[in-house]
């Protein structure tokens, strides 16, 4: 395997609070990867970096093998990385097909000339992308409501949903902050399976996640952050064994 991501001494200070320091990472082509700390350890922090949300004090960020650090974010999405947030960001009023179809921007190709006079190349874009939109609704289980506000799905299927329109950009890359937040542990079981056949696709997946049944279960490897730091990286059974991160989740003994 070879390193899709490559993350090297990666800084990120805000003021006063250093969220970020000297971050080393690599994740390899076609893995399941977590990234997991305390809250406050500097997770959703490297995916902001890594999507061009923040820049970097220092350190670098290629992906492929080409640098991407302090690329504007919809160039880096166009390369091939896409990503789910922490809290909820879908548009409420508009249906689960439309969001999704919102994804599908990053890859077409029309006019603002084709789009403004709905020319015939306009409207086969439209139509192809939203086949794309119900194919890819049909692949994450929500096949029966793509005419529903997104705002009237469950929060488990609003999940699915946001992937769901990552997904339509067609990435490469595809990173997870939090996806197992707020769901039951039937949901949390049909996520990891959607995860594994997100990878049997052909796209790496990075998680950031809290629920450590889950990561121990799902991922191949593991960095661990705390205080902006990475404390360790390994195969699960390691990061389990390992007495920096026990200390990080549970604190030194008195």
């Amino acid at each position: 395997m070879t390193a899709l991501l490559s993350i090297d001494g990666v800084s990120k200070s805000f003021g006063a609070v250093c969220a970020l320091s000297g971050v080393d990472l690599s994740v390899d082509a076609g893995s399941i990867f977590a990234i997991i700390g305390p809250n406050g350890a500097g997770k959703s922090t490297l995916f902001n970096a890594i999507t061009g949300i923040y820049t970097l004090d220092s350190g670098t960020i290629a992906f492929d093998g080409r640098r991407i650090d302090g690329l504007p974010t919809f160039v880096i999405a166009r390369r091939g990385i896409a990503r789910t947030f922490q809290n909820l960001r879908l548009f409420g009023f508009l249906s689960a097909i439309d969001n999704v179809l919102i994804g599908e921007h990053a890859r077409m190709r029309g006019t603002l000339v084709d789009s403004l006079l709905g020319t015939p190349r306009a409207r086969a874009q439209e139509r192809a992308a939203r086949e794309r939109a119900r194919a890819w609704l049909d692949f994450v289980g929500l096949n029966d409501v793509g005419e529903q506000f997104a705002r009237n799905l469950s929060y488990g299927a609003q999940r699915r949903l946001e992937i769901a329109r990552a997904l339509a950009s067609q990435p490469r890359l595809l990173l997870l902050d939090e996806p197992a937040a707020g769901l039951n542990p039937t949901e949390k079981r049909e996520l990891a399976d959607l995860v594994r056949a997100i990878r049997d696709r052909g796209v790496t997946v990075v998680l950031i996640e809290h629920d450590m049944g889950l990561v121990m279960s799902l991922c191949e490897r593991i960095a661990v952050l705390d205080h902006g730091e990475k404390i360790a990286q390994g195969a699960p059974a390691e990061i389990r064994a390992n007495p920096a991160v026990i200390e990080a989740y549970l604190g030194a003994p008195a």
